[in-house]
């Protein structure tokens, strides 16, 4: 029944040379899940083609997705992020490959982002609860500056293999997206969800990788960020113990740390996250879309 529902959710498209007109044998099919893609989504591109690529990528808000091969012989995927605050429009997307004679094809897609009405809360705390004294700020500044570095950075090899898992099982306590409004003023929205969990709950890794940061931040406390490869992040924040180091190599369902309530956080949760290439997405929706994933 599921792969009988996935053919209407794939909108199929093909690709045609940049030269003459091609034959059926030269043809790619090009599939984009899911249909409708809002603020904070992922989509999956995939392309299948009966020839031997040499390489094939997707070029997405002015970033460049490489498709990988996924186990299905002649099957080509990436996974693509629309961060939260992406702006509802119609948005063009260009897939573009290359035989193994260097015979180029290329297709341009139309995509629509659609709004999502992300949950408002607002707040009224003390001045002292909000306000950052000067050394806070600073500091609050370089830390942030460090993560921004980080996500800038795109490790072209895939690590990550299969759908991705939860690091712990416990309900969502603050969904993705949340707007805070507090003493009147907006605050950056919520770019994870946080997951209810005694403390010290194992965390464990929602897929392979490199851990690409240990630290203990203002907001986030106790944290681990690993790189899954091609710009994918994931976030572990507020954690009581770190189980791992930076520069370890990391499986799927290895221990990161322990749930903790450390930094800005007012109970034990692990706060989730997920970034592709900059843009903060689901983590829930992420790993939906993944469940779909040919390898």
């Amino acid at each position: 029944m599921e792969k009988f529902l996935l053919f209407f959710f794939f909108i199929p498209l093909f690709l045609s040379s940049s030269g003459n007109a091609a034959g059926p044998e030269t043809q790619l099919r090009v599939e984009v899940f899911p249909r409708n893609i809002r603020q904070g989504d992922v989509f999956l591109v995939r392309a299948t083609s009966p020839i031997s690529l040499k390489s094939i990528h997707a070029e997405f808000q002015g970033k460049k997705f490489s498709l990988s091969s996924a186990e299905r012989q002649g099957s080509y995927e990436a996974l693509i992020g629309v961060d939260l605050n992406a702006k509802p429009a119609k948005v063009k997307m260009k897939v573009m490959a290359k035989g193994d004679r260097g015979k180029g094809y290329s297709k341009a897609l139309t995509l629509k982002v659609e709004r999502v009405d992300f949950p408002v809360q607002r707040l009224t705390l003390p001045r002292s609860m909000v306000d950052l004294d000067p050394r806070t700020l600073e500091r609050v500044n370089r830390e942030s500056k460090r993560l921004k570095a980080l996500f800038g950075g795109v490790r072209e090899e895939r690590l990550w293999k299969g759908a991705f898992s939860r690091p712990v099982e416990g309900e969502v306590t603050t969904g993705f997206g949340l707007r805070r409004v507090i003493n009147g003023q907006r605050k950056s929205p919520h770019t994870g969800v946080d997951l209810r969990a005694d403390e010290g709950t194992p965390v464990l890794a929602c897929n392979s990788g490199w851990v690409a940061l240990v630290g203990d931040f203002f907001f986030s406390g106790k944290s681990v960020i690993l790189d899954h490869g091609e710009g994918l992040y994931s976030m572990y924040f507020h954690l009581s113990e770190i189980a791992v180091g930076e520069g370890d190599r990391i499986h799927t369902g290895n221990l990161l740390g322990r749930v903790g309530s450390t930094g800005r956080s007012t109970g034990p949760h692990l706060h989730w996250g997920i970034i592709i290439r900059g843009a903060r997405v689901d983590p829930l929706s992420f790993l939906r879309l993944t469940k779909h994933l040919q390898d």
